[in-house]
């Protein structure tokens, strides 16, 4: 009995986790919607508890703009390359798909 009791217990604790996680992932999707990459940290002493929540999710904020920005940074050169490439296979193509081409594009 011990084991199954301690078995369970051991999957609540990851649900609740996973609950948790879930929550604090929608709060930092929600702040950096709402407020951006510049996402205000207020402390309040009279409230530490929405104090700490606000901090937690501040840094998610920080981390997802950090990431996206880094992201950026790596895709802007490939986009650029991908619109090129596409130029080059467009020139080489017949008169006749290029105008399809650029009357369905451009």
């Amino acid at each position: 009995m011990g084991a199954i009791s301690k078995t369970l217990g051991w999957d609540a604790m990851n649900a609740c986790g996973v609950a948790f996680l879930i929550a604090y992932v929608g709060l930092v999707v929600i702040g950096y919607v709402t407020e951006g990459p510049r996402y205000q940290f207020k402390f309040d002493v009279r409230s530490p508890w929405y104090s700490t929540k606000r901090l937690l999710v501040g840094m998610g904020v920080w981390f997802v703009a950090w990431i996206l920005r880094f992201a950026q940074l790596l895709l802007t050169p490939l986009f650029e390359a991908s619109a090129e490439v596409g130029e080059w296979v467009t020139q080489r193509t017949s008169p006749e798909t290029q105008a399809r081409f650029r009357s369905h594009f451009i």
